[in-house]
């Protein structure tokens, strides 16, 4: 992933791996990072850099022949991306991990807005959906891993990655009462991934929906994704009529590859 929004022209426009980098310093050595890290390691050769989500929906289309299609891929933030009816990208940028889910005046704020925003997606569609519940959620988590820790409030990943580990493990519990009340949090994700299709769909034609990424692996992700149909069904009637993909090994280890590697035009 850029973690950020890519021009036309391959240009870091806005990027959060250097969020303590000034202005003038990123203008001079960021901007044009992925240029030079393509010519310093393989010279002068054909180069295209898209949002993951974007590339994501382009695999997504290769893989189910359909278009009208959203990618999204549920990892340590939200990536999403849209082809439409002919598989083509729409030239806008589709970084949907900044779009405001929750209204709620009480919703969660986050590390890269510094208080200026609550309720964002990556909050709720990436690892920190699952991680802010994992209490919550009844599993056995180190004080460094709850939410509550300023540690987990950063921009860092790593806690949250490995929290969700524990998520998951904890799904594999032999006692029915502790995993029934893990499920909850994947309950809770599918509502979130339910909601945000309805909002989604008040500006893209959605007939198709790729999830992909961490937070849908295992039988949590299964869950999730029942959920997210019924909140479809019962909330967004007229959206119910949308189909949910998921991916194999194969797609998952190879599918984004291919659909990037199509993208740089050959002269």
């Amino acid at each position: 992933s850029a973690t950020g929004t890519i021009s036309a022209d391959n240009e870091a426009t806005w990027c959060d791996i250097f969020p303590n980098v000034p202005p003038d310093v990123y203008k001079e050595k960021v901007v044009d990072i992925f240029k030079r890290m393509a010519k310093d390691l393989c010279g002068d050769v054909p180069l295209k850099v898209i949002n993951d989500g974007e590339v994501t929906a382009l695999a997504a289309f290769q893989k189910i022949k359909k278009g009208n299609i959203m990618g999204i891929s549920m990892g340590s933030s939200e990536g999403a991306g849209y082809a439409n009816k002919d598989g083509n990208l729409m030239g806008w940028i589709s970084e949907l991990c900044y779009v405001r889910l929750d209204l709620n005046p009480k919703a969660p704020t986050d590390p890269w807005t510094k208080g200026a925003h609550t309720g964002l997606s990556h909050l709720y569609l990436g690892q920190r959906g699952a991680t802010k519940l994992a209490v919550k959620g009844g599993v056995d988590v180190p004080d460094h891993y709850k939410f509550s820790d300023p540690e987990m409030r950063t921009i860092k990943h790593e806690h949250h990655a490995q929290c969700l580990k524990l998520i998951q493990k904890a799904m594999t519990d032999t006692d029915a009462e502790k995993k029934a009340q893990c499920t909850k949090i994947y309950e809770t994700c599918g509502v979130y991934l339910g909601y945000a299709l309805g909002q989604y769909c008040e500006f893209y034609d959605i007939d198709h929906v790729m999830i992909l990424g961490r937070v849908s692996k295992g039988e949590g992700g299964d869950i999730m994704l029942e959920t997210a149909k019924k909140v479809l069904q019962e909330e967004f009637p007229d959206h119910a009529k949308i189909e949910f993909h998921t991916a194999d090994d194969h797609f998952k280890g190879v599918g984004q590859c291919i659909a990037a590697a199509a993208l740089p035009e050959i002269k």
